[in-house]
């Protein structure tokens, strides 16, 4: 069955999926560039720089080609098919690093402020646990950590007990809950 390193953009997952692979010897796919070479999005929005993928067509290209053997690297964990994923491990960073990792990456403005909070309130999360099942559901804290950290801590959690990386263990919200505005903004940009 497949690997799913899923997280918000800018969490790591890209560098965290490829090291796994090559330690593993599985296959790597970047769910983003098939979305682009098989062209598997509705349209392209110029505001926030980025496809408005087609899931359900996904979907459907993924439950005939995948092999069950990939470790899978994306954001749009609702596009895979159940039956073909063993686990999905959902990278997580503090907000405040994530913010200034998509400024750094010239990011638009509305993209990394959308990012941040699909953060906070643990949306890619949400989604993996909707999508796949929470008992195949775990989520790994990145801050702090480097690659190789990250990498050993997914290593346990497929090889050993896991349960240290449940659901529920990050809690963004309750951190920053100080930060939260009059106007209920929780970062201004």
């Amino acid at each position: 069955m497949a690997i799913v390193i899923a997280g918000t953009p800018g969490v790591g997952k890209t560098t965290v999926a490829r090291l796994l692979a090559e330690r593993t010897g599985k296959p790597y796919v970047d769910l983003a560039e098939v979305v682009k070479r098989e062209k598997f999005y509705t349209a392209y929005d110029a505001v926030r720089e980025s496809y408005i993928v087609d899931v359900e067509r996904l979907r459907g290209y993924l439950e005939k080609t995948l092999t069950c053997n990939e470790i899978i690297d994306t954001h749009v964990v609702e596009a895979l098919p159940p039956s073909k994923v063993s686990v999905a491990i959902v990278l997580r960073l503090d907000p405040l690093v994530l913010r200034e990792r998509l400024i750094k990456r010239g990011y638009p403005d509305l993209k990394v402020r959308e990012n941040v909070e699909a953060e906070i309130l643990d949306a890619v999360l949400i989604s993996a646990v909707q999508s796949i099942g929470e008992e195949r559901v775990y989520e790994v804290d990145t801050t702090g950590k480097s690659i190789a950290e990250v990498t050993e801590i997914i290593t346990q959690i497929l090889t050993k007990n896991g349960n240290l990386y449940r659901p529920g263990g990050v809690n963004w919200l309750e951190k920053y809950y100080f930060l939260i505005g009059k106007e209920g903004e929780l970062f201004k940009f």
